[in-house]
């Protein structure tokens, strides 16, 4: 039985990276894509080719994704790696299958539903993506070159490539309804994500007492690249000395935070809050998108 419990756990991030691409891919194909909205991305250039020249979603998102995948292996090394190209290939096949193999018609030709239908699906299918670690590539990958070149934070660096995705598209395709379509469709996205990985705000403070809170520390630090202060404390049920860890880190950081603390110590004790004011220099602009 532990065998096959450590099997599934080794395997499950991947599991679920193919549950968030089958869904994100639903999203594209079945609300968004077909009503001509995007959301920035690699996705947003796919929606206009492929109502430009009927380029097929999938293969084009592949053919944009690869250059920008092996740039991003180049300039940030193996992070970008293999959970990477898997999103890749499973949103490229998802969306494709849907759309040539199966046929399946869009459910509805009105842009207001499509816009919250295919926003709520695309954020939940991203949410999922993200809680397995995983990435579909593209804007991530441009975001954190215009982050590292640039100093952009990387939450305007997304703001800036979706923002600019977005309105190529009304542009091209001379709608400006269209623009306002797609930037409701951008929040819903966001918000629904947020929602997914762990809560609605960008950045958690994480409460952690274990008596292995030394190793803890140690892995936080090296592994998540974030700081880690440590309180001398006591369990007064038990009356006994203890040691504090509180550490801040991105919501995307969160589920790498859990893992290490669940395989350091199964019984430790660990809280996670929303942080609605940060102040400090460089947190943001340093924030990563996904470590491993």
């Amino acid at each position: 039985m532990k065998k096959i419990k450590k099997i599934f756990d080794k395997y499950l991030d991947y599991l679920l990276i193919v549950i968030g691409s089958l869904l994100l891919s639903i999203a594209l194909m079945i609300f968004l894509i077909p009503n001509k909205i995007n959301t920035g991305g690699v996705s947003g250039i796919a929606t206009v080719l492929y109502h430009l020249y009927h380029f097929p979603a999938g293969i084009t998102m592949l053919v944009l994704n690869i250059p920008l995948f092996l740039i991003g292996v180049k300039i940030f090394g193996k992070k970008f790696g293999i959970k990477t190209i898997w999103g890749i290939l499973w949103v490229s096949f998802f969306c494709d299958f849907i759309d040539k193999i199966l046929k399946i018609s869009p459910l509805t030709d009105s842009r207001f539903l499509a816009t919250i239908y295919g926003g709520l699906l695309l954020g939940a299918g991203l949410g999922i993506i993200f809680r397995g670690r995983g990435t579909t590539g593209g804007t991530d990958i441009v975001a954190r070159i215009i982050n590292k070149y640039v100093k952009i934070s990387l939450g305007w660096s997304f703001m800036f490539v979706d923002t600019f995705i977005i309105l190529l598209g009304g542009i091209v395709f001379a709608d400006v309804d269209l623009i306002l379509f797609c930037l409701i469709a951008l929040g819903i996205t966001s918000k629904v994500t947020d929602t997914i990985i762990e809560g609605v705000l960008s950045e958690k403070g994480i409460f952690i007492i274990s008596d292995n809170w030394n190793i803890i520390s140690k892995r936080i630090i090296t592994e998540i690249k974030r700081g880690v202060t440590g309180f001398d404390s006591v369990g007064l049920y038990t009356n006994s000395k203890k040691k504090t860890l509180y550490c801040v880190v991105s919501r995307r950081q969160v589920e790498n935070v859990r893992r290490i603390v669940k395989e350091e110590d199964k019984k430790a004790f660990i809280t996670i809050q929303n942080i609605s004011i940060l102040q400090g220099e460089g947190f943001r602009s340093q924030t990563a998108i996904l470590d491993e």
